[in-house]
């Protein structure tokens, strides 16, 4: 294990950023007279090398912060220079902090950062991790959301912690000294368009033709093109194809996530709408958006810049037929 090298890891994007900015104001806060210096993919191995293994004429530490910066390439360069076995010499007067979020761990380079750093690893949050920090988070933005309404927000913007970060930011300052209530995230925050999509599938799993068609038109009012709506259910529908054949084998969700590489809490969050669908269903819907499309590429759907009545039309009469079968 090499003391001095640090690496963050892991789909959690968000997790790791935060993670690695209080390491970086830790270390301002504990070395003031210290030095940060950041790398990214396209600076030479050669700047990292001069920085960590080149003595500091004002005894000050540094920290290297690498950004997605190593490569095979890199790796070959810095072991045939014998820079992870001499970095240990230099302990105390630098360190580096790796930020690979996307690691292949195949590769050699991978295995070796994996085997002789000091690794904190983020995983996507399954849904009650969710829960759990949306309500600190709430904290640390000075206010307070019960587990109920945290619920009603993670179901209303999905998943994102970026995105639920600037919403909790929000809604914890407009609420003041009270509890963030679920009347207060109807007034300041949009569903997310994703959300609205499995609403409208679980209409048509009921064959409510009527709620689908508005759960449509909705996400048109709210600024999505058809096309994006289009592409959206595109999407959820491979995504209910693969968790309806993950079901037939009998994988539990956390294995279903590993297998298809979804988010946990997309997983939990399909699971009961993709049971409601059987293999013939998921075919055809398939069928039928396939369809639209061959109807789109060769003009039988006529789409200008300021005219999308005919492929609205197409979708709607889509759900029209899916509700009727």
């Amino acid at each position: 294990m090499i003391p001095n090298l640090l690496l963050l890891t892991g789909d959690d994007d968000f997790r790791l950023r935060e993670r690695a900015r209080f390491l970086r104001e830790g270390f301002r806060t504990k070395y003031p007279d210290g030095e940060v210096e950041f790398f990214e993919q396209a600076d030479e191995f050669a700047a990292l090398e001069n920085s960590v293994l080149t003595p500091n004429l004002f005894g000050g530490k540094r920290l290297a912060v690498c950004d997605q910066f190593w490569s095979a390439e890199k790796f070959e360069t810095a072991q045939k220079a014998d820079f992870f076995k001499r970095l240990p010499d230099f302990t105390d007067t630098a360190t580096i902090l790796c930020l690979e979020p996307k690691l292949d761990k195949r590769t050699k380079w991978t295995k070796f950062f994996l085997g002789h750093s000091r690794t904190e690893a983020f995983a996507p949050l399954d849904e009650s991790g969710l829960l759990r920090w949306i309500e600190r988070a709430a904290e640390t933005f000075g206010g307070n959301i019960s587990r109920d309404c945290a619920q009603f927000l993670l179901n209303r913007c999905g998943e994102n912690l970026w995105l639920l970060s600037r919403e909790i930011a929000k809604l914890t300052a407009a609420a003041g000294e009270k509890p963030v209530e679920k009347e207060l995230i109807l007034e300041l925050t949009l569903p997310h368009p994703q959300l609205e999509i499995w609403d409208f599938l679980e209409q048509v799993s009921r064959k409510n033709a009527t709620a689908a068609i508005g759960k449509f038109r909705s996400l048109l009012q709210m600024g999505q093109s058809v096309q994006q709506i289009f592409s959206m259910l595109q999407r959820e529908v491979r995504i209910h194809a693969q968790i309806r054949a993950a079901l037939d084998h009998n994988l539990p969700p956390a294995a279903i996530a590993k297998q298809t590489k979804l988010h946990p809490f997309v997983v939990q969050k399909t699971l009961p709408l993709s049971r409601q669908f059987s293999r013939q269903k998921i075919e055809q819907l398939y069928d039928h958006l396939f369809e639209i499309e061959r109807r789109l590429k060769s003009g039988g759907i006529v789409v200008t810049s300021n005219d999308t009545g005919e492929f609205e039309l197409a979708i709607e009469k889509f759900i029209v037929t899916l509700c009727h079968e």
